[in-house]
């Protein structure tokens, strides 16, 4: 009956609404919801990490130091742009494979990105740096939530370094968590997870282990010979290596003193 009295647009109208909104005959599903990015760049971050002084006077921002630091220019840095294209020239062969390992600590973002899409990580590609998105995410370096995303799987394992850091998938793609050293109250987490779209501070005691800074700054490389044969490996970098027989072990971990 009401079919009758309605024109004929109004009734259109009427039924792509309930099919649009997944009500209609044959569809239970419900609308799909976007999901939360993997990586958010360090802007997100940095409008409620400046500014933050403890109740005694101390200043804690991290916003603006961690912008001066090695990690957030870990993709500007000249030196190891100069270092990955001597090593693609010197094998054209594995160029591919070069740029996807440097990229995997120094470009950390589109890096990841790429290895979703089933692709192998690039650092030229990115440079110079440019001010879209993607340029955005390359410039970013080692951004904020790159490092406190990684879980505890792995750490401290061999299977770790050369960048062999987990950061799992959530089983709610829109409750990303993102670890720190404090536990935060219900109210401030509501604040970070509204305004970085989907980040829920998390307490992990592991942010503040050396095994955390050891997954990127332990580097075993693979020695290249004509052709791109393997011809061995040799300990590059070994800063963890050296922490672990050192007399800060089990005292002062990488982070307490950098």
């Amino acid at each position: 009956m009401i079919a009758r009295t309605l024109p004929a647009c109004a009734l259109l109208l009427t039924l792509w609404l309930l099919l649009a909104s997944g009500t209609g005959a044959g569809t239970n599903a419900a609308p799909a919801q976007p999901s939360v990015p993997q990586f958010q760049t360090s802007d997100r971050c940095v409008a409620c990490h400046n500014g933050l002084v403890t109740a005694s006077g101390d200043d804690v921002s991290i916003g603006f130091e961690w912008r001066a630091s090695m990690m957030a220019n870990s993709s500007r840095d000249p030196y190891w742009q100069a270092s990955v294209r001597r090593e693609t020239v010197d094998h054209p062969e594995s160029k591919a494979q070069i740029e996807d390992e440097c990229a995997t600590c120094h470009m950390p973002i589109p890096r990841a990105n790429a290895r979703a899409r089933g692709q192998h990580g690039e650092v030229f590609a990115h440079l110079p740096l440019a001010v879209d998105a993607t340029g955005r995410e390359a410039a970013d370096g080692v951004s904020c939530s790159v490092c406190h995303q990684i879980s505890t799987e792995k750490l401290g394992t061999p299977a770790s370094f050369n960048g062999g850091f987990v950061v799992p998938t959530p089983r709610d793609p829109n409750d990303r968590p993102e670890y720190g050293p404090f536990d935060v109250d219900a109210g401030h987490a509501r604040v970070m997870i509204s305004s970085s779209e989907g980040y829920r501070p998390t307490r992990g005691d592991h942010i503040r282990q050396s095994e955390l800074c050891a997954t990127c700054h332990t580097l075993i490389t693979t020695a290249l010979g004509p052709g791109g044969a393997a011809v061995g490996r040799l300990p590059e970098q070994v800063p963890y290596q050296e922490w672990l027989h050192s007399d800060y072990k089990g005292a002062r971990s990488c982070q307490s003193c950098h």
